[in-house]
């Protein structure tokens, strides 16, 4: 399969993501790297990009260099967002680091960055009409969504470095954060959704103290009250105690107390009763095309993007009959999912299908509906308790789970090669 690779140089970090291209918008993610350089610190105030930030990426870009050319990958998208725009020397700077990576590093427009960012929400989670969010370290983007296709993008200088950086207290933070939201259209959108490593960083920290097992945040929905409880929390500590809360790490700790400042000021301007968290952003919207309107399309492109990298013709048939023995679409998810284990030669397809849940991120779904997929399977072969269910964040009533896993078992036991 081709291999894409895309480079997001930031204002506090540089990644690489590569990715396998299943279709105009879904892949696989094979895997990535990252390293704090900081490119943006002390641009603020009209500075340049400084000597020992540059050197340090020339270093970090030489090793991605190695690393795409090792694995033969050709088509590559560096891209520069705010510390390259905000920097007197960033044009200067994007051409040096360019004859380090051996591809033209391109400065994006923030209203580009932001529509990548929302692409890659958008074409992940299922939800119709909503705010998309991009917090990164020198910027932040906001999009407009309705009926799955982006409006306007705002873009503005509420990075969560830059802040840290600039103000020195949560009142001079709160005030710049406000001056800017203010001016926004008004609108109580239905969904928020919030991507970024300090996003992601603070979903980790919230899952593992709720001691909830999933390994990725993505569609992971956050109550607006525990932000704001949460907030109080991060300014009451220094950067050494936060750094060492877990989910969080030193790297997030500079950053961290101003994220969750800007991301408490968000959820009150929508009302917004819950934060939903997405893994994807620019660059995984950077290897996609276009808004799917549809979310039955979504959810059945991400299903077949899955059983197209397990090497299996998609099990769409039993997913259907699934779903009318038993009125539920998460069942017939269950019963796909299974199917696809089995005809790769799982001895036990059903708890392989509960374990990739819990371990794998898995687009085109929130949360909570992924964690009733992953009991459904486990019921199949165990006996689901209470404790269960509250591993993996939810409520649920075990015997109608239960019902739903003895349908999956019969199902594909019945039709070992689909329901013809």
């Amino acid at each position: 399969m081709e291999e894409v690779g895309v480079i997001d140089l930031g204002y506090n970090s540089i990644r690489l993501s590569v990715f396998q291209r299943l279709s105009q918008n879904s892949f696989r993610t094979v895997g990535s790297m990252k390293d704090f350089t900081r490119l943006g610190d002390g641009v603020d105030e009209g500075g340049e990009i400084k000597e020992e930030r540059i050197a340090e990426a020339e270093n970090v870009l030489s090793k991605f260099r190695s690393v795409l050319e090792r694995r033969g990958i050709e088509e590559v998208y560096p891209l520069g967002t705010s510390a390259f725009r905000l920097a007197r020397n960033g044009e200067e700077v994007a051409k040096r680091l360019s004859r380090s990576l051996g591809h033209d590093i391109r400065i994006i427009p923030g209203e580009e960055e932001g529509r990548l960012a929302a692409l890659g929400s958008i074409n992940s989670l299922p939800f119709t009409d909503g705010v998309i969010f991009e917090l990164g370290g020198g910027s932040l983007e906001l999009v407009y969504v309705r009926g799955r296709e982006m409006g306007q993008v705002y873009h503005f200088p509420l990075g969560a470095l830059r802040l840290a950086k600039v103000f020195k207290n949560q009142e001079s933070i709160r005030k710049e954060v406000r001056n800017y939201l203010y001016s926004l259209p008004s609108w109580l959108p239905p969904t928020v959704v919030g991507s970024g490593g300090n996003v992601r960083s603070i979903g980790r920290f919230l899952m593992k103290i709720g001691g909830i097992k999933f390994k990725h945040v993505h569609g992971f929905q956050v109550p607006s009250s525990q932000i704001r409880s949460l907030n109080k929390t991060f300014w009451s500590m220094d950067e050494k105690e936060i750094g060492a809360l877990p989910g969080i790490g030193q790297e997030r700790s500079v950053t961290v107390k101003s994220a969750i400042l800007v991301i408490e000021e968000l959820v009150n301007l929508f009302d917004a009763p819950t934060l939903t968290i997405s893994e994807f952003g620019m660059r995984e919207g950077r290897v996609m095309k276009a808004e799917e309107l549809s979310l039955s399309k979504l959810r059945d492109n991400w299903l077949e993007a899955f059983s197209s990298f397990m090497g299996v013709r998609p099990p769409f048939d039993l997913f259907l009959e699934t779903e009318k023995i038993t009125g539920s679409e998460l069942a017939g998810m269950a019963s796909f999912l299974s199917h696809v284990f089995m005809e790769s030669g799982w001895e036990d397809p059903f708890t392989a299908c509960y374990e990739y849940l819990v371990e794998s991120l898995f687009p085109g779904f929130m949360k909570r509906d992924l964690a009733l997929v992953a009991l459904i399977c486990k019921g199949v072969n165990k006996k689901l308790r209470k404790k269960d269910f509250t591993k993996l964040g939810i409520d649920g009533k075990i015997d109608k789970v239960a019902e739903m896993s003895k349908v999956v078992k019969t199902l594909n036991k019945r039709y070992p090669l689909g329901v013809y």
